[in-house]
């Protein structure tokens, strides 16, 4: 079976119908502005309407900032659905209880609630209209942030070792105000490997010590990348 079965490409791209209480969403809900952005700072969270699996990129242009704010564009992925979401998620001080979440803010990576690291070599304060952000996750689940197509380096190496889903997300905060879907697609995992992944996770991982007791054609299917 082909691991590469199809790829949902740009067109099919959109943001998330749940977003942050200020956000309108246009161009058939691939711009998002946040409304009164002279008055407030935020409630502009917008995520990706497609999972991202497989080989998958999200990038998005800025298209206005404001002036008289600190803080602008924070870009990262949830392991959870936006649906749970009224108001939109909040990142990274506000975000609810998980631990698989990963923020770029600024010049630092929030990971969950808790651990804070520094990150990049660009500051996103300082980001201009025009520029593009966004993340590229390989099919062996590791994320990267990028900035004009460049990488700032790993921001984490198991974003798919669970089997829940995965989405992208942008919080127009601060200075950022408007942003199109400039790049985006998925290259999704086969039926097989989600099949696999799924079996590995209900056994943790460690096939090596159930072997004795697992069909030999089950073990030739796990061992087999």
């Amino acid at each position: 079976m082909n691991s590469q079965d199809s790829t949902a490409p740009n067109s099919q791209f959109t943001f998330h119908r749940i977003h942050g209480s200020r956000i309108r969403l246009s161009n058939s809900s691939k711009t998002a502005t946040r409304l009164e952005a002279a008055k407030f700072y935020d409630n502009g969270v917008v995520y990706s309407a497609l999972p991202l699996s497989g080989h998958a990129k999200f990038v998005v242009q800025a298209q206005e900032l404001a002036v008289g704010w600190s803080g602008s564009f924070k870009i990262g992925v949830i392991l959870i659905s936006p649906e749970v979401f009224k108001d939109g998620f909040q990142p990274p001080r506000y975000s609810p209880a998980m631990p698989h979440s990963w923020v770029w803010s600024s010049l630092s990576l929030h990971v969950g609630q808790d651990l804070k690291i520094s990150y990049g070599s660009v500051n996103l304060e300082d980001l201009r209209k025009g520029d593009k952000l966004g993340m590229e996750i390989s099919r062996e689940g590791t994320l990267q942030f990028l900035v004009n197509e460049r990488s700032q380096g790993a921001a984490a190496t198991n974003v798919y070792s669970t089997d829940k889903l995965v989405y992208g997300f942008v919080d127009h905060y601060g200075q950022a105000v408007t942003s199109t879907i400039a790049e985006a697609f998925v290259n999704p995992f086969s039926l097989q490997h989600l099949c696999k992944r799924k079996i590995l996770t209900g056994l943790t991982n460690n096939v090596s010590k159930l072997e004795p007791y697992l069909p030999s054609p089950l073990i030739a299917f796990l061992a087999d990348t």
